[in-house]
């Protein structure tokens, strides 16, 4: 009678609290112990034709598992926000996707796995072999958060015919700032003598991060300690470069002319001599255009930007030690996938990986690998990427005021921002 009793109540209260997660069905923890395969969502943003391939990698990934198995949750539009409400409503997925602007706000929250361990104990990975730049947006505090999927430096495209047109030789990588200036002068052409510009040299307003002047300077926006570094002699030294091949060459299309015709668009059209675009578009290999691709100019010493973005697991995951695996794997077999992977050994696998790729494209991507740069990491790298864009970079595509004078004005509100 006693046992009847407790099995009522077991029933009434799994019914009463069913949302609360009392209900018959197991636990993926409770799985893998019986030696089931354990569930792991992964969520990833990407238009339909990027998620069909990810999905077959997915595929072949699970195959190859021994003790989980990986579901895909696309997430095509608005990823950060839809992200951040599933965390929000303690539904976060097992491992994801966060571009390294997000990485410390995230690990200082404690959303996310510290996997230092485990990476430190894995011989099957090999942290050596990553890059240190990417590798360093997936740290914070010296734990590490994830593993670098993808790293993508900005790179020099130029249309071959123009250059031919004008009997100029082709950009390569001895060219420096000084240089540059000095063709996109040339390039910026009234064709048809209408009184009007109908060709230009290059575009720079807003494309690419204005930081690559800097950096190519010895300078930058803030260092590894937090450090405001914005109005160093060496950062404006660099952004008066930015500033004169925007407003004193005259080489780059007005904001106006930008915004009707299309950033890469007048690039593809034949109006723009030379675009600063990322290592996996497909400008160099686009149907009836002859497009050469190189490094990027230098300044004092090389730089370029590079886009990042991380695999993380969440830290409420059942199954630390399985979705970490799964990040691993899954992490691996992107890299076998997407251009460019962040990892030394990848290199000469480039061609593979994206055979439409021109071969000085693929050079100029492994020499620029070797000192692309990403984001400083920050708890508000968000609200500083703000207190920049609204305080130095529109400005300085405006022409609203000096190099120097935004510079400082900017590190003021940045100083008072984070106190340091």
């Amino acid at each position: 009678m006693l046992k009847k009793r407790f099995s009522i109540l077991v029933v009434a209260l799994c019914t009463l609290l069913v949302f609360a997660g009392c209900s018959s069905k197991e636990s993926s923890s409770e799985k893998t112990k019986k030696g089931e395969k354990a569930t792991i969502e992964f969520a990833a943003w990407g238009g339909p034709e990027e998620n069909k391939e990810l999905e077959g990698l997915v595929e072949k990934v699970n195959a190859d598992a021994d003790d989980y198995k990986i579901k895909l949750i696309n997430i095509p539009n608005d990823y950060s926000t839809k992200l951040q409400t599933m965390i929000s409503g303690k539904k976060a997925p097992d491992i994801f996707y966060l571009s390294q602007e997000w990485v410390a706000s995230y690990a200082s929250k404690n959303i996310l796995l510290d996997i230092t361990d485990l990476a430190k104990n894995d011989n099957q990975l090999d942290l050596d072999d990553y890059y240190e730049e990417p590798l360093k947006t997936a740290r914070y505090n010296d734990k590490l958060y994830g593993l670098p999927w993808i790293s993508q430096p900005v790179l020099m495209y130029y249309n071959k015919a123009i250059f031919d047109e004008a009997g100029l030789p082709y950009p390569d990588n001895t060219w420096d700032w000084e240089q540059f200036r000095k063709v996109a002068k040339e390039l910026t052409v009234d064709k048809n003598n209408d009184g009007r510009l109908d060709q230009w040299g290059t575009i720079a307003n807003g494309w690419p991060p204005e930081k690559i002047w800097a950096w190519s300077y010895g300078g930058g926006f803030l260092n590894d300690n937090g450090e405001i570094t914005i109005d160093s002699p060496e950062t404006i030294e660099g952004l008066q470069v930015y500033y004169d091949i925007l407003h004193t060459d005259k080489s780059v299309p007005s904001s106006n002319t930008i915004e009707q015709q299309g950033l890469a668009e007048m690039f593809i059209a034949g109006k723009v001599a030379m675009f600063f675009g990322g290592a996996a578009d497909d400008l160099d290999y686009i149907d009836g255009l002859d497009v050469g691709a190189t490094v990027v100019p230098k300044g004092k010493e090389r730089a370029t930007f590079n886009w990042i973005a991380n695999m993380v697991a969440s830290a409420d995951t059942e199954n630390p030690e399985i979705a970490y695996k799964a990040l691993r794997d899954m992490t691996d077999a992107i890299h076998h996938w997407k251009l460019a992977p962040p990892r030394k050994s990848m290199m000469d696998k480039l061609a593979e990986i994206q055979p439409k790729k021109t071969e000085e494209a693929l050079a100029a991507i492994e020499e620029s690998m070797e000192y692309a740069k990403g984001l400083v990491l920050h708890e508000k790298r968000q609200e500083i990427d703000s207190i920049i864009w609204d305080n130095l970079s529109d400005p300085l595509i405006r022409g609203e005021g000096t190099p120097e004078e935004l510079a400082k004005k900017t590190a003021e509100k940045l100083k008072e921002f984070t106190g340091k």
